[in-house]
């Protein structure tokens, strides 16, 4: 886990921050009364239900019971920890983030983040401008050939489409009028260094540009297409995407996520493609939940990045020879992870984009129903033409190969595992136990070379960003089961929430072993920890120090309650305080009781300690009762 950051950084975002403006850039806000409404994009939304309070800073959706701060709302909407949401809201409020010991970043360099990522907003706007709207042959052409595609303007426009003209530095003139050098460009992946004389040329030229965003809608990386029939079509190089920098990195990112993330996490199922026009057409045709890789296979880091999203991925690969072969290459990723893989090979050795205009989304999300388990396929597969009655050897090498499959998961014992070996067993007729056995002869060979391969493949996909020791790299902890927050617990918390002044007083006179749950217990250590550090007890502090989505959306809650309450409780703060503490007198006392109960009962022989027991339980109870003790 991240380790928490520095508590005056985290006021520092907060304060630099408007929930209003970061949920606006996403959602539409309608005015109500003093607070704001729109629909929650985590369930379908028919009338708004999402409550945005800009006095507060806080968001409720009271469908889906959850909300918080403006952390926890990117926490969600991303599928981060809280550190990396504090990283996304520092770069949006222009406050720098560096783990310590880094090295100061000068601002407008090469090494600048905030530098790269101007200059990549304004070559995607330069390249989406052109084609837009130029009126010479090159655009006509590009908006030509997109309509052939059947990309629409619209979703020329959703995806922010371009066209690179094919001179050598159309881009590089453009951009020195905007203030960005040639240095910046080359660090951003838009230029490369010229090998003689000096200087720089356009890493794209004669191309049609899709813009690749990341989770917050911001380019970082271009990929490109050449237009057929243009002076710089050669074998080889029909697309090109950006190069590893600061920004991208392709084993991280997914072409679509941004737009299709909110479906994802309604969903729980996403279709993985292998292009931009896939995606496209997909869109186009209602599919929502979709994205695909860039220019490499689907690979662990982006298993990570899925899995804060869906816990079902259905593969969808082009029906030739090399579609196949990329669905053994991410099989033995699924293996051991906790994802449902499918796997889709298009008929007649269409691609998604051919095979959804010829068929239709209906032929293709019934190909997705039915899809089957990436190991059911790949059995098929190795079985295709195989007469198991007669070819031994073929019959035998496919179960071999099925056995070093299952072995790079690493677990005979895990449930998947588990029914494949028994569908194993009746396609081969070779036993259950035999099957585990070798199984298992299989995991113990290859477990360190498999540790081996994968750390090598890791160091490989080194991340280029000085946050990366600092990083998250599978998204979010595991979710705290907590339990919510009921009875005389709450009311505590409700007083605390509402009179914050209040709160100091409570936390000297409540013993957390009072409480009822876990989450209340948690919730007081943190008030506690922020009265020892002197820090204010409103709120705000204390959403500030909590790093739990859940949590957060618990103290959200109380507080939205206490709100729609209103007056409905006329007693003092003094009387509701007393009254609880009395309560929570009582209760302990019970406990106490039920306590020295069960001693007695564990040693009933024991008559003096028995007695000395028994007084003390009436004693209490009459004192509960206002009684003097006998």
């Amino acid at each position: 886990m991240s380790p928490s950051p520095d508590f005056d950084l985290k006021e520092r975002v907060r304060m630099a921050v408007d929930i209003v403006d970061v949920i606006g850039s996403q959602l539409e806000l309608r005015p109500q009364g003093r607070a704001y409404v729109a629909r929650c994009p985590w369930h379908d939304d028919r009338r708004p239900s999402m409550q945005v309070n800009p006095q507060r800073q806080t968001w409720k959706c009271w469908v889906c019971d959850i909300g918080g701060d403006v952390f926890s709302y990117v926490m969600r909407r991303d599928g981060v920890d809280f550190v990396d949401a504090l990283k996304i809201l520092a770069e949006r409020a222009g406050i720098e983030f560096r783990p310590a010991g880094g090295k100061k970043i000068v601002a407008g360099s090469p090494e600048d983040k905030a530098t790269l990522l101007s200059a990549m907003k304004f070559a995607a706007t330069a390249y989406f401008e052109y084609l837009e709207s130029d009126p010479g042959d090159e655009a006509r052409r590009a908006r030509d050939y997109l309509a052939q595609r059947g990309i629409d303007d619209a979703s020329r426009q959703r995806f922010q489409i371009g066209y690179a003209p094919a001179g050598w530095s159309w881009l590089l003139d453009e951009a020195r009028r905007g203030g960005h050098s040639g240095e910046v460009l080359q660090a951003a992946g838009l230029a490369a260094a010229r090998q003689s004389g000096g200087g720089f040329y356009d890493l794209f030229r004669g191309r049609v540009m899709f813009p690749i965003f990341d989770l917050q809608d911001r380019p970082i990386s271009l990929g490109g297409r050449i237009l057929p029939g243009g002076d710089d079509e050669r074998p080889g190089a029909k697309y090109i995407n950006g190069p590893e920098t600061r920004l991208f990195s392709k084993s991280r990112q997914l072409y679509g996520l941004n737009l299709a993330r909110t479906a994802l996490q309604k969903s729980g199922e996403v279709l993985v493609m292998e292009g931009y026009t896939d995606v496209i057409a997909a869109r186009q045709a209602g599919i929502e939940a979709v994205v695909a890789v860039l220019g490499t296979a689907l690979g662990e880091r982006h298993v990570d990045l899925l899995k804060r999203f869906v816990d079902r991925v259905v593969l969808v690969l082009d029906g030739d020879e090399a579609g196949r072969r990329r669905a053994d290459q991410v099989l033995e990723l699924f293996v051991g992870a906790d994802l449902d893989l499918r796997v889709i090979t298009l008929p007649g050795g269409n691609d998604p984009a051919d095979f959804i205009a010829a068929e239709g989304r209906d032929a293709l999300e019934r190909l997705a129903a039915a899809a089957p388990d990436a190991l059911d396929h790949k059995l098929a597969t190795l079985l295709d033409g195989v007469d198991l009655s007669r070819d031994t050897h073929r019959a035998t090498a496919a179960l071999e190969k099925m056995l070093d499959v299952l072995a790079s998961g690493g677990n005979p014992a895990e449930l998947r595992t588990s029914q494949m070996l028994v569908r194993l067993s009746r396609t081969f007729t070779v036993p259950t136990d035999q099957l585990r056995d070798q199984l298992t002869k299989r995991i113990r060979r290859s477990r360190s070379a498999v540790s081996a391969r994968r750390a090598i493949a890791r160091d490989a996909e080194t991340r280029p960003d000085e946050w990366a020791d600092q990083s998250s790299a599978a998204g979010p902890s595991p979710v705290t089961p907590w339990e919510p927050i009921v009875g005389i617990d709450r009311e505590l918390f409700e007083i605390m929430i509402e009179f914050p002044a209040a709160a100091a007083e409570a936390i000297e006179s409540v013993d957390p072993a009072w409480l009822v749950s876990d989450t209340s217990r948690e919730l007081l250590r943190i008030y506690q920890d922020l009265e020892m550090a002197g820090r204010d007890l409103d709120l705000s502090t204390v959403l500030l120090a909590v790093e739990d989505e859940r949590l957060k959306g618990f103290l959200v809650g109380l507080d939205e309650s206490i709100r729609q309450r209103g007056d409905f409780i006329s007693q003092p703060l003094r009387q509701r305080f007393g009254g609880l503490l009395e309560r929570f007198s009582r209760l302990q006392s019970s406990v106490d009781s039920r306590r020295q109960l069960t001693q007695i009962e564990a040693d009933p022989v024991n008559l003096d300690s028995a007695t000395e027991l028994l007084g003390n339980i009436i004693a209490a109870q009459r004192l509960q009762q206002g009684l003097r003790p006998q």
